[in-house]
């Protein structure tokens, strides 16, 4: 039997991945998508067995610890697992072994394992899944108050039909399932479906993910998934993706990518979030990429690849102006963070010229967008930065930091003296964006 030369363990400390546990299988601060609640599970063994498995259960990165290191290295290309393996024992000082075995980084034979433990059911075809999706939407409604705050955020009463926007229920999940069977649709790996623990099937809406079920459509216009736009975020998190992972025979999200526009177009513009994406294409008329989070591109490489084969030649980087932020310390980050540096003395105070939570805020997106960049250089097309809301010194005002913001804080105004159907596209018209 294969033993590897090092472990997943080794991995994470060579990357400078913080742990929250310890143990063969531990929690850390996921590198992907930030989460520190301990969703993101490393391991080292199973059954005695070398496993060295990564997976969060936050934002659905996943895969062994050859993955992990070229994905957090910017590696590519068919031979990135060998050049990770190589690299690897070149810095734990391991040189010498540099023949890479199959299954160190073959297809990932405990993770399927895992999945099929947990009963997560294997994935179906995108279309069966588009058809539940379509079905489940005819089955639910949008409220009124959903409705105004749609309307607040740029849509247009038509638009908010075109994309389908619906309230989550607060009840009757286990009803909604059952018309759903009733009209001959299977569940099983359709995610945010599972049996509950009466044995039937159920949807997971829930009090505490109540909000806007956002549609994610891909370039081929099927509904791959759903983001919710929480009425009262919590954990500081404003989304979650309507997902059943852990539950029995449910099905995580995979966090898709979603597309607004044209398939066929010459330029696309990447965003992060699904309803910021949809916002900034009903303004504009421009073909937007709404990306779960700035560190996940695993998905969004696959899009911007199909795109470029339908005929992409450039992409425009809209991440948020958080890029941008002054890390100064003000007091003015978050009330709960700043009151607890408030305790600190005088003499302890004066460390802190700059502060390190929006060094860390900023430093999280700048390194999406290198990964964008990446994937550009990768697939030779050209990448244009935008920006907005900034001072003659590129830094960000702090008035607007979403493009959808930034467009509707000037399109509000606009709308004012226009005609009810005058076409405007932001992205041509406001002289200020560079």
């Amino acid at each position: 039997m294969y033993e590897p030369k090092f472990d997943i363990s080794e991995v994470a400390d060579l990357l400078g991945i913080e742990r929250l546990t310890e143990g063969n299988s531990f929690n850390v601060v996921c590198p992907f998508c930030g989460d520190r609640r301990g969703k993101m599970n490393f391991r080292v063994l199973k059954d005695g067995n070398p496993c060295n498995t990564y997976r969060c259960f936050n934002c659905g990165s996943q895969g062994n610890m050859l993955t992990l290191y070229a994905e957090m290295r910017g590696l590519y290309g068919e031979d990135r697992y060998k050049r990770a393996y190589r690299e690897i024992l070149k810095s734990l000082g391991r040189a010498g072994y540099d023949r890479l075995p199959y299954r160190a980084y073959g297809p990932s034979v405990s993770y399927n394992r895992e999945r099929k433990e947990e009963g997560e059911q294997a994935e179906p075809d995108f279309e069966a899944r588009s058809r539940v999706y379509e079905s489940l939407l005819k089955l639910l409604p949008l409220t009124d108050s959903h409705r105004r705050n749609l309307m607040n955020r740029g849509f247009r009463e038509q638009q908010i039909e075109e994309f389908q926007f619906r309230s989550t229920p607060v009840s009757g999940t286990e009803g909604i399932a059952k018309r759903l069977l009733k009209e001959g649709y299977s569940l099983a790996g359709i995610p945010g479906f599972f049996v509950n623990s009466r044995g039937n099937w159920d949807a997971a809406f829930y009090g505490r993910n109540h909000g806007i079920l956002c549609p994610v459509r891909s370039i081929q216009g099927s509904i791959t998934g759903f983001q919710i736009r929480l009425d009262f975020p919590y954990d500081g998190r404003k989304y979650l993706w309507f997902s059943s992972t852990n539950k029995e025979r449910g099905t995580g999200s995979k966090s898709p990518v979603a597309f607004f526009g044209d398939p066929y177009g010459k330029v696309v513009r990447v965003t992060e979030g699904v309803l910021k994406a949809s916002a900034a294409y009903a303004m504009s008329g421009c073909s937007f990429l709404g990306v779960p989070g700035v560190n996940q591109y695993k998905e969004l490489e696959k899009a911007l690849t199909q795109l470029k084969e339908n005929g992409l030649e450039e992409v425009h980087e809209y991440y948020d102006m958080d890029k941008f932020l002054s890390v100064s310390c003000r007091g003015d980050y978050k009330e709960s963070v700043c009151e607890a540096c408030g305790d600190m003395d005088a003499e302890m105070q004066k460390d802190f010229l700059s502060c390190p939570y929006k060094e860390t805020k900023r430093d999280q997106i700048q390194e999406g967008c290198r990964r964008l960049y990446e994937i550009c250089h990768k697939l030779n097309l050209r990448c244009i930065q935008k920006r907005w809301d900034c001072t003659p010194e590129g830094i960000w005002r702090g008035n607007y930091k979403g493009i959808d913001d930034y467009w509707w804080g000037h399109l509000k105004k606009r709308r004012e003296h226009e005609a009810e159907n005058e076409y405007y596209c932001p992205d041509r018209s406001v002289h200020f964006l560079h």
